[in-house]
């Protein structure tokens, strides 16, 4: 090979790399800026008191965003933290066509940071042509089954949810345990963590047991349908009722335990069951646990 060849191959490589970089820095400049970035460590509360625009505000610019297209329900709406900036993120589903668009709405000037859509399952990216578009003599192609519909599954995830309030209230420990699967795995507040059916049936009657006597109120903050046989229910949990607290345990000021629940649930012979279960205690205010101070340990004779 030439110097004038080496000379050739250098100038083309440089050239690429200006290439590469002329299209990289505008796609970089024009990620978008969000108004509040949100502190580490914050409770939702915390969060919500920083928002400047509202859920509703935040919603009505959603819809908005996506027009033309009609939406018709709005599978979840809630205060989120996106990439370090606060928002409100919403699941939007429409009257004009399947699928489902995840938008996430700036909670201090309403600008939208992100929208993201995800096409029903087995939908071709391009729409189909009509009917009559059809050669003649050539067969229209086979219309697309049915669309997955994520807010359909709702009404059922809350009255699963429903059902476990219920149980827990009647002291049911059985009619609860009932209601999550044989292979589940159940992590309660305590820490206890039960696995299989045999665990799971001995541990909810351990842990009914101790809170004897109380009333939970069970509240679905948000619902995810995954797949149409997978869904994640994140509920708030409110105890009260209760005679005496165990150690590490701490009421609000109104004598209301408060407590998180994530749960998995997978959906068999059109029922839905509970396949994870983890709960977790509420703390109003967070706090890292203190570092030990370093001490010096000095021996006898030294």
């Amino acid at each position: 090979m030439t110097a004038n060849d080496n000379r050739a191959m250098r100038r083309t490589s440089l050239f690429a790399l200006a290439v590469l970089l002329v299209l990289c820095v505008p796609a970089l400049a024009q990620k978008p800026e969000c108004s509040i970035k949100a502190p580490r460590g914050a409770s939702e509360a915390e969060l919500r008191r920083l928002t400047k625009v509202s859920v509703k505000e935040a919603e009505a610019k959603a819809i908005a965003s996506v027009a033309p297209d009609k939406v018709n329900s709005i599978v979840s709406g809630d205060v989120d933290v996106l990439d370090g900036c606060l928002a409100w993120t919403f699941l939007l589903r429409f009257s004009n066509k399947g699928g489902v668009t995840e938008v996430s709405v700036d909670a201090g000037d309403g600008k939208i940071l992100s929208s993201e859509y995800e096409p029903p399952k087995g939908a071709s990216a391009a729409p189909a042509a009509p009917p009559d578009a059809a050669a003649p003599g050539v067969a229209a192609a086979p219309a697309v089954g049915p669309v997955f519909d994520p807010a359909a599954e709702e009404p059922a995830l809350r009255k699963a949810v429903d059902d476990e309030e219920a149980a827990w209230n009647r002291a049911d420990a059985k009619g609860l345990a009932t209601l999550l699967r044989d292979d589940a795995t159940y992590a309660d507040a305590f820490g206890g963590v039960a696995r299989g059916r045999a665990e799971v049936d001995k541990r909810i009657a351990e842990v009914l047991s101790a809170w004897r006597g109380t009333r939970i109120a069970l509240k679905v903050r948000k619902i995810r349908v995954l797949k149409p046989d997978v869904a994640l229910v994140e509920a708030d949990e409110e105890l009260t009722g209760w005679k005496k607290l165990p150690p590490g345990f701490k009421a609000d000021a109104d004598q209301t335990l408060r407590m998180r629940l994530l749960q998995v649930f997978l959906k068999e012979s059109g029922l839905w069951r509970v396949a994870a279960s983890y709960e977790v205690d509420v703390k109003t205010k967070l706090e890292l646990p203190p570092v030990p101070e370093e001490r010096t340990i000095r021996g006898r004779g030294r």
